[in-house]
């Protein structure tokens, strides 16, 4: 992260660094294990955050979980492998929603 500080400082507003007790939420970021969460808040420059990102999101563990409101590049199927009850969620989704009605274009991204 230091070595993208270059990058960060000059698109962001805010940074938050805390941790999360671990939780039984299947899509949690912190499901099943104690997590911690950095937050960013950008400024609106939405081009220099997109070219920051993947190089960002190279800079963290393998087993960092994108959080659901925020802005990420990876693709679903890393995201999908990061959440180790994404399958049984999907399989609910689709038992509660078979039409589809609340699927959208991000949520298709996700294969959902």
């Amino acid at each position: 992260m230091r070595s993208l500080a270059d990058r960060i400082a000059p698109i962001l507003l805010v940074n938050e660094v805390r941790t999360v007790r671990a939780d039984d939420l299947w899509l949690s970021s912190s499901y099943g294990t104690d997590a911690v969460a950095l937050h960013f808040t950008w400024k609106n420059d939405e081009p220099a955050i997109r070219a920051l990102l993947p190089d960002l999101e190279a800079a963290l563990p393998a087993s960092t979980r994108p959080h659901w409101g925020k802005v990420y590049t990876l693709d679903g199927a890393e995201v999908r492998s990061r959440y180790p009850r994404w399958n049984d969620f999907a399989e609910l989704r689709a038992q509660f929603d078979p039409e589809r009605r609340f699927v959208n274009e991000y949520l298709q991204r996700l294969g959902l």
